[in-house]
């Protein structure tokens, strides 16, 4: 096994495999799991540059999440990848009592503490952004604030009636959290970052909406990793990684993918 760059735990399977994707067409060989491998099953896929696993914590409530997930994050944990990512979906789909994202924190906090968690849902690739907080999201008929989204705001499991992140994820954790925005991303997201710190708070909602602000987030992401090794987000997280990597010569430009062929 190569150094892991990171290692991703799904709360779903159709997320977790695009986390993949995005690390895949980026140049980087991944490998998506169902259940923790075994050692042998690793060496297999010892080329791999980040190890995925899948879960259904999406459909789950907060006491299944805590007795199962924290096994799962340990599995991943064990394989020692430089940053330790719960992907949740990039709509945010989550409440108090289904696929709580404060649940699944806790539980990744309870096998790699960090000193705080980054928080990056949004992907403008994707169509999904965040701006001061707010996700938007796009749809066929224009891009929404998610708790004015056609779909979101009347999902029939987790409706979104509140787009401040922090504000709706305050419902499902006591961890305080404090906001990196648009403004500190441009000038000194580091700062406004050590200010947070130092303020308490342990979750670290990040913006982005264009490529330089989804840059500055994988920048602060990676630049921290050390302290901060677990991060909670969707494929965003990924693709603010790889803009990162390619921007300072860490990741090569990838060849144009291939046909598969008839």
């Amino acid at each position: 096994m190569t150094d892991l760059r990171l290692a991703w735990l799904g709360d779903d399977f159709t997320g977790a495999a695009a986390v993949m994707e995005v690390l895949t067409f980026a140049g980087l060989p991944s490998v998506l799991f169902t259940e923790p491998p075994t050692a042998a099953l690793m060496a297999r896929f010892a080329d791999c540059a980040a190890v995925g696993l899948a879960t259904t914590a999406r459909a789950q409530g907060p006491d299944w999440m805590a007795e199962h997930l924290p096994p799962l994050f340990a599995a991943l944990d064990a394989l020692r990848p430089q940053i330790l990512h719960y992907k949740i979906c990039s709509t945010f789909d989550s409440a108090p009592h289904l696929g709580s994202i404060g649940a699944a924190i806790a539980a990744g906090l309870s096998v790699r503490p960090s000193r705080a968690v980054p928080l990056l849902t949004a992907a403008p690739a994707m169509r999904r952004y965040q701006a001061f907080g707010h996700l938007f999201a796009g749809s066929p008929q224009g891009v929404f604030r998610l708790d004015r989204h056609p779909v979101m705001a009347h999902h029939p499991a987790t409706p979104m009636a509140e787009a401040d992140l922090l504000a709706h994820l305050a419902a499902q954790t006591d961890l305080p959290g404090a906001l990196i925005d648009l403004e500190a991303l441009a000038t000194d997201p580091q700062a406004r970052l050590e200010e947070a710190l130092t303020q308490g708070a342990r979750i670290l909602s990040i913006d982005s909406m264009d490529p330089a602000s989804e840059a500055a987030a994988g920048a602060l992401i990676w630049r921290n990793r050390a302290r901060m090794g677990l991060v909670a987000g969707s494929q965003g997280v990924e693709y603010a990684l790889v803009r990162h990597w390619q921007q300072t010569g860490n990741l090569p430009a990838p060849p144009p993918p291939a046909s598969a062929g008839r």
